[in-house]
């Protein structure tokens, strides 16, 4: 089955439920250059990503070879062709549906949230309103010169609110012949670039002087023009609030478990988050939790991760152990995050430490635990030894049973460069995720803003040469965002 999804104007929130669900089951994704990457991360891990960006003047794929691409995947399973905005909506939908009719090849349309309206509604300006504009009318902006079908004369008439897309390198021509067609050149006129994302930008003119007023801002595409006496309510309705990381794009490089709830925190604050999670984790198969937990003597239950936490509780299942066999056991996290997880799952922390790292936890542990309690490790395979290291120094039992396994997805590899080119900032949740970073990055030049979130990821950058602007004060996910707010700000 090939789903034909339209992936939003540019805020990833902005998804409809059921192109989200799409995305999740897809074992092929076709993605284009306006398709917010945020959404790939919502895919599997062995889904395979195929970049078909088209951007103005350098189509990495031509329609054809787009076309080609759907029917030769069509018989890997589910596969998503995700396109900007709405894919009917000047998207080149219906020659993709066409080819895939004419191979005999099951689809299934899930329209999107398109720009023509929400660009503006982002900016305060209502293409329809009560007593001003009963009516709205989008019109393509990127006909070739001696190639046009627009009835200027029959706009310039009409009294609804007049939406051009990807009519950037027109602007001039539009609205000169919209005033030559008898269009009003007083006429309110709005240019909006990048809309719904945090590169968001809106210049206000006349009809007469939109044009000179988008250049003289610099605007760059993608954009839209707004005409209409819509435009005036701009002041009044312009609801967007500021924050300390409004206009600023981060990209969370973290695991899917993490990178959700950070997103949520930069977005709270007025940013952009684009989450391309470099890393996957698979549970590892580990001794079994049954018998960890019915061996006798006294017990303490470490998780160092929401992953661990996860991984845990996920082979008890397999297991079918009952989570009353918890009962004698103690449970130490390392951190808010973790705790948290840890609650999801109807269980509560003993034991958290005051800084969310190896070695603030390695103090409380030693500071509490009894001399006969086994520590049982619940963490990655590739974890930092430094949490084992103190605690067998202090003479303790330790019991390290790796939970889970990181693996780079280097299907994300192109995607990440791509995206370098347009961050202001680069968050490092973990040393593996460093790792990741710098292997998928080599011979790329960083110009974004770095920062970690405690001292072990960023001893792990500064090992691998990368230059660190901000290490968090508090080692977690809310420390991390007010460390970038204060870089970000400088």
């Amino acid at each position: 089955m090939v789903y034909l999804v339209g992936a939003g104007p540019g805020d990833s929130g902005l998804i409809t439920q059921k192109g989200l669900e799409c995305i999740k089951k897809a074992d092929v994704i076709i993605y284009d250059h306006l398709a917010n990457p945020t959404l790939l991360s919502y895919a599997k891990n062995d889904c395979k990503l195929i970049y078909a960006g088209k951007i103005a003047g350098n189509h990495h794929m031509v329609q054809e070879e787009i076309n080609k691409t759907l029917v030769e995947h069509s018989c890997f399973g589910n596969v998503v062709r995700l396109k900007g905005g709405d894919p009917f909506i000047f998207g080149r939908g219906g020659e993709e549906i066409i080819a895939l009719i004419e191979n005999n090849i099951d689809y299934e349309i899930v329209p999107g949230i398109s720009s023509c309206y929400s660009a503006a509604e982002y900016c305060g300006i209502p293409v329809t309103h009560r007593g001003v504009a009963t009516s709205f009318h989008v019109i393509t902006g990127h006909e070739k010169v001696g190639n046009e079908t627009v009835n200027y004369s029959a706009l310039a008439k009409l009294s609804g609110t007049l939406v051009f897309l990807m009519g950037l390198s027109k602007l001039h021509q539009i609205s000169e012949r919209l005033i030559a067609n008898g269009k009003d050149a007083r006429t309110p006129a709005a240019v909006i670039a990048s809309g719904t994302t945090a590169r968001q930008r809106c210049v206000t003119a006349d009809l007469s002087r939109i044009a000179e007023t988008a250049e003289e801002a610099s605007i760059q595409p993608p954009a839209i023009l707004v005409v209409g006496d819509v435009v005036n309510l701009k002041e009044a309705i312009d609801w967007q609030q500021p924050g300390p990381l409004s206009g600023r794009k981060i990209l969370v490089t973290a695991t899917e478990i993490i990178a959700r709830p950070l997103a949520e925190y930069i977005r709270r604050l007025g940013g952009e988050p684009v989450v391309i999670s470099l890393i996957g984790v698979k549970g590892q198969e580990m001794s079994s939790i049954k018998a960890v937990l019915t061996s006798p003597g006294k017990r303490c239950l470490v998780f160092t991760s929401r992953n661990g936490v996860r991984f845990f509780f996920e082979q008890m299942k397999k297991e079918q152990v009952d989570i009353r066999s918890l009962g004698d056991s103690r449970i130490a996290v390392m951190g808010a995050g973790t705790r948290k997880e840890l609650e999801n799952w109807g269980c509560y922390a003993d034991l958290v430490p005051e800084q969310s790292c190896s070695e603030s936890l390695a103090k409380a542990l030693c500071a509490h635990a009894e001399p006969d309690e086994a520590i049982c490790l619940f963490r990655a395979e590739d974890a930092s030894d430094v949490l084992t290291k103190r605690l067998r120094e202090k003479q303790y039992r330790v019991v390290d049973i790796p939970t889970y396994r990181t693996e780079i997805m280097w299907k994300k590899r192109e995607l990440l460069r791509e995206m370098l080119e347009d961050v202001d900032a680069v968050t490092f949740c973990s040393a593996s995720a460093v790792s990741a970073f710098v292997q998928m990055t080599e011979g790329h030049d960083l110009v974004a803003k770095t920062i970690c979130i405690g001292p072990v990821t960023a001893q792990a950058a500064k090992k691998a040469g990368l230059h660190i602007d901000k290490v968090a004060e508090q080692y977690d996910l809310e420390g991390l965002t007010e460390a970038l707010c204060a870089i970000l700000s400088q």
